[in-house]
């Protein structure tokens, strides 16, 4: 039997599952009935950055089956606890909001939320970008308008917030080299130089329509070596690069959890109260 030797990180769900966006292809939305006040969710999140910190943990993320700043509340109430952890010692250098961005795009919103969250812990917003053109945006968001970019960037900012993005590696969108490249470029001119990728997929990891080819995923990780220096690989694949002075990472959308593994990428707690080592709960419970 192996021993766990590291556990990364911890992914939470908050919030009540609503959305201002309506993805055709929303990862989250099978979780949405679980997205209920349940006290149990609060003690478990409490327990599992416990126990990722004394593993080594270095991050903790929040995230929803919906999008996360339509419950301003829930988010601050598990920040809430994440502040009560750090103040005993279990704390993260990394607290990332993912999201969508639109809320960010509304400068009222960021002056009365963002002092209050940044003020119990959080670090850093990671918005969730499918193409830098904000006019395919809004049609993959099926919204009518999103908001600029730079606007989003320069709202967060101005709170003392970090941004960054999570650029979506989807079919006919950025699924290859060339507009992987363009979209960097695009994203640090307009003032987000942290950006994260992982190609879009199924929640327990497998393929889907909106997938890129494998030709295409092997290429922008080709263009990453051959562009960029490797900071550090990550144990499940992909890694952190410096790109002239950027972070540039690549990773996988979801890990299955290994029990053979000496380390867990991370706890992710789910809103029902289970706290699981993966994204996929069936073989990887580890409290409920």
């Amino acid at each position: 039997m192996v021993c766990i030797e590291k556990i990364y990180s911890v992914s939470a769900l908050v919030g009540n599952g609503t959305c201002n966006a309506n993805c055709s292809f929303c990862a989250g939305k099978y979780l949405r009935p679980q997205a209920k006040e349940n006290p149990l969710y609060y003690k478990n999140l409490e327990a599992a950055i416990k126990l990722s910190a004394r593993y080594g943990g270095w991050s903790l993320s929040l995230t929803s089956s919906g999008e996360p700043s339509c419950d301003p509340d829930a988010l601050t109430k598990a920040l809430e606890v994440y502040k009560k952890c750090a103040q005993e010692g279990a704390y993260f250098p990394n607290v990332n909001l993912f999201t969508n961005g639109i809320d960010f795009g509304a400068k009222d919103f960021c002056k009365s939320y963002l002092p209050i969250w940044k003020e119990l812990g959080l670090t850093n917003i990671a918005v969730s970008i499918h193409s830098v053109d904000e006019k395919e945006q809004a049609k993959i968001y099926r919204v009518n308008n999103y908001p600029k970019l730079e606007a989003i960037a320069e709202n967060i900012k101005n709170q003392g917030i970090g941004v960054r993005a999570t650029l979506l590696l989807r079919k006919n969108g950025v699924d290859n080299s060339k507009k992987y490249e363009e979209s960097i470029h695009t994203l640090i001119d307009r003032g987000i130089d942290n950006i994260t990728s992982w190609p879009v997929g199924n929640p327990n990891g497998t393929r889907n329509e909106y997938t890129p080819g494998r030709f295409g995923i092997f290429g922008i990780k080709r263009w990453l070596n051959k562009n960029a220096k490797l900071c550090h690989g990550h144990s499940w694949g992909g890694g952190v690069y410096d790109y002239h002075g950027n972070i540039l990472r690549i990773t996988d959308y979801v890990t299955r959890h290994d029990p053979k593994k000496d380390y867990v990428r991370q706890l992710v707690v789910f809103q029902d109260g289970t706290v699981a080592y993966s994204w996929i709960k069936e073989g990887a419970l580890c409290m409920k």
